[in-house]
């Protein structure tokens, strides 16, 4: 048998340590049933017969993912993932070869045009293996385990993500991006093993270790425990400890842009009052939206740099990441009250609405890194976004010249294509002069051959842009942005949701697969956040709705965490514990839980809500001990639900009320809202065992209370005086930020609920 370390030897020469998908399939008598139908427009193949067909079909030409689809016309004889394709591999007695990738994967679309498109290659993969192709965007669970496995076995992720599997889906081997010719002598290897019983019984006794590893890690359980200030703290240091304080971000290249941990620190900051958090998220994001990952052409953020400057990026889009980077710049706007922040979410927001949405509404999944250089020409990386000095001079005109030194276009080309747009992160850019210019620039570049957009829509990411978006209409006073994600929601809901509460994973023509842990989490967290913008209950009953189906389908009962997913494949079911480029379902559970709570009048829904959250933090509570700085999303959720909400806006007196913080230069405003039949009392009360409404804190001057409003109450024969309907306090702020505490209690007719305290961190 090829040994690990003898695959190994073989690929570290030509193999990067980045990788992507997979290609095609041969014509065997099983498959000519899919003769009749229509080829996929246009065909990614090189092998096109007389009057332009492709010479391939394979059975991805029944698949509506468009990744699957991309491979319809390989020579590989593809099976999409499945019981088929494992049944096959048991009646022929070979090995499976699974390919997991994404529609806009650079290295995937290399290996693709090199080996699964390449007759040669794909005769040895259809002799010698059942060939699978998943797309890890429809398929998240199934990405998972083989990733892990992939890590378990060679120390690596990426995609491509290539696993030699048994017959019964356990993994033997794993390799990522490979040449065609090393990857056609590591399929013979292989099979060539396979033949032999010493071989075979190898490959079997460490796929055997392999997947017990795989499921010990994704099925963890660990008694209850309960999550201090002690964790929050050491994960604060951990994260401080790994940022780079001249360039941002944490660690070294290649930088991704770890929007959870940044905001995990937005949130300590608010929470405490620690600078260093703070300047560390802020430091990020500053070189992040000063950098080449930054399209300052068209706006958005692209997945990762491969420097440390944040100047050379992988140049595809992803939808989660414009969401969470999104709401980072938003929060970090409220805190620090700079514009550039805004201006980087509104060009992201925009660039979303502009080029990222269907026409009934839901949020397209990703562009591509490859583009053609010239109609008809070859594909290159990074090529509709770079310049040469002739783009910039057709689209600048006399102001080519200012437009070179602003935008760091001088500066020698770090791609093939041309250099790349990028800023000096110190500040002291004239936006006036720069936003036509780019405007123009953008105009232009509109001429040129688009990369491809994959144009499912995922119902969590679209959660996630539908949160980002709720958040960014109330923070910017911006009414498309709501408009944007009220359409979003109504999309996923009315075409990707069942009445009985089954909600489709993607959408690509029609509903595919079933939605795991992270879209029902996401989509929830995306209803609350537009209940919160809108105050319509439609959008509270979503969110409550996708709680309730989150532990009716993914829990394993009290003191466990939640599963990825419904289906469980070969390996078993998980825990989505493990953080990545996105919270984790068990995190946003948590927050989705935390949340709820506050804001369902109906107590014991609330209590019911809060009961999960409790137990869902214990299971989760050994793991946030043992690592607290590897899941910051799940921290934060922990900080949610521990010690309340943080942000301008807060729920009081579970959802009957509300407090929402207004500053406008010195001028401060606490907006207050009861819902009918809903009062707090007045900052002088009649009674004086009454907890009167008040608002202090270093960060504040000159407060003012509204007028009381004189009732007299069943339980009081005595008049109260009480504030209620919608009204505010006021007050001036005091220089170098600090913060205000608005303590209230709220109260019926019937009944006063306990009081409550709440924080607003004030921006400096």
């Amino acid at each position: 048998m090829l040994s690990r370390l003898a695959l190994a030897t073989l690929l570290v020469a030509t193999v990067p340590a980045y990788a992507d998908p997979l290609p095609g399939a041969a014509p065997a008598a099983e498959l000519q049933s899919l003769a009749g139908l229509p080829a996929v427009s246009p065909p990614r193949t090189k092998y096109i017969g007389a009057g332009g067909a492709p010479t391939y079909r394979n059975r991805l030409l029944l698949e509506r993912s468009p990744y699957l689809r991309q491979h319809a016309h390989n020579p590989v004889n593809w099976f999409p993932w499945g019981d088929a394709a494992l049944a096959e591999a048991k009646r022929r007695d070979v090995p499976i070869f699974l390919s997991v990738g994404y529609a806009t994967c650079h290295w995937c679309h290399v290996m693709e045009e090199e080996s699964f498109d390449n007759a040669d290659v794909a005769d040895v993969m259809n002799r010698n293996y059942v060939a699978v192709k998943v797309d890890r965007e429809t398929l998240p669970h199934i990405d998972a385990q083989y990733m892990l496995a992939t890590q378990i076995l060679d120390q690596r992720g990426g995609w491509p993500n290539n696993v030699f599997l048994m017959p019964n889906g356990e993994p033997i081997i794993a390799m990522g991006y490979a040449p065609p010719e090393t990857f056609r002598q590591a399929l013979l290897s292989l099979s060539q093993d396979w033949r032999s019983s010493e071989g075979r019984a190898a490959m079997g006794e460490q796929a055997a270790s392999v997947a017990e590893l795989v499921r010990l890690i994704s099925l963890r359980r660990t008694a209850a425990a309960e999550v201090d200030e002690t964790v929050f703290t050491q994960a604060t240091a951990e994260t401080l400890a790994s940022h780079d304080d001249f360039e941002g971000g944490f660690g070294k290249a290649p930088k991704f842009p770890n929007e959870t941990t940044i905001l995990f620190l937005l949130d300590r900051y608010e929470r405490t009052g620690d600078r260093a958090a703070l300047d560390a998220a802020t430091t990020s994001l500053r070189h992040m939206v000063a950098g080449g990952i930054h399209d300052h052409v068209g706006g958005g953020f692209h997945r990762y740099s491969t420097d440390s400057q944040w100047l050379t990026p992988h140049f595809e889009k992803m939808l989660y990441n414009q969401a969470l980077v999104g709401q980072a710049l938003v929060q970090a706007t409220q805190l620090t009250n700079d514009r550039s922040f805004e201006r980087a979410a509104r060009r992201t927001f925009d660039y979303v609405i502009r080029d990222m949405t269907a026409p009934e509404g839901g949020f397209y999944a990703a562009q591509d890194a490859d583009s053609r250089v010239a109609p008809g020409g070859e594909m290159e990386e990074g090529a509709f976004y770079t310049w040469n000095p002739d783009q910039i001079a057709a689209a600048l005109g006399a102001q080519e010249q200012t437009g070179t030194a602003i935008l760091g276009l001088s500066r020698p080309p770090t791609v093939p294509t041309g250099s790349i747009a990028h800023l000096d992160p110190a500040g002291g850019v004239d936006y006036a002069l720069l936003d036509p210019m780019l405007e123009r620039m953008r105009l232009t570049r509109e001429g040129r051959p688009h990369p491809l957009t994959d144009t499912k829509v995922i119902a969590g990411w679209n959660g996630l842009m539908i949160r980002t978006l709720a958040d960014a209409s109330v923070a910017f006073n911006e009414p498309r942005y709501i408009a944007a994600a009220r359409r979003a929601h109504d999309f996923v809901t009315s075409r990707m949701l069942s009445t009985g509460g089954d909600l489709a994973r993607a959408y690509a023509d029609g509903p595919l697969e079933m939605g795991g842990l992270r879209d029902y989490a996401w989509m929830g967290l995306g209803s609350l956040a537009l209940y919160d913008a809108t105050g319509e209950r439609r959008y509270l009953d979503t969110a409550a709705q996708m709680a309730d189906q989150i532990t009716a389908r993914f829990s394993d009962g009290p003191g466990a965490a939640l599963r990825m997913s419904q289906n469980p494949g070969p390996l078993g079911g998980s825990y989505d514990v493990i953080e990545g480029a996105t919270p984790t379902g068990n995190a946003s559970a948590l927050a989705l839980y935390a949340r709820l709570s506050k804001r369902i009048a109906d107590d014991a829904h609330a209590v019911a809500f809060r009961d999960q959250a409790d137990g869902l933090l214990g299971a989760l509570a050994v793991s946030l001990q043992e690592a607290p700085g590897a899941q910051m999303s799940a921290i934060d959720a922990a900080a949610t639900h521990l010690n309340g909400e943080t942000g301008p806006a807060r729920p009081l007196g579970n959802g009957v009320a509300s407090a929402h913080l207004e500053v406008n230069g010195d001028a401060l405003r606490v907006a207050l809202d009861f819902k009918p039949g809903w009062h707090a009392n007045s900052d002088r009360p009649l009674n004086e065992d009454l907890i009167p409404t008040s608002l202090t804190g270093p960060g504040i001057l000159d407060v003012q209370y509204p007028p009381a409003q004189m009732v007299t109450l069943g339980f009081q024969s005595e008049p109260l005086a009480v504030i209620e309907e919608q009204t505010a306090i006021t007050a001036r702020r005091a220089p170098g930020g600090g913060s205000a505490d608005l303590t209230i209690q709220i109260c019926n007719d019937a009944l006063c609920l306990p009081p409550e305290r709440v924080t607003f961190r004030l921006p400096e």
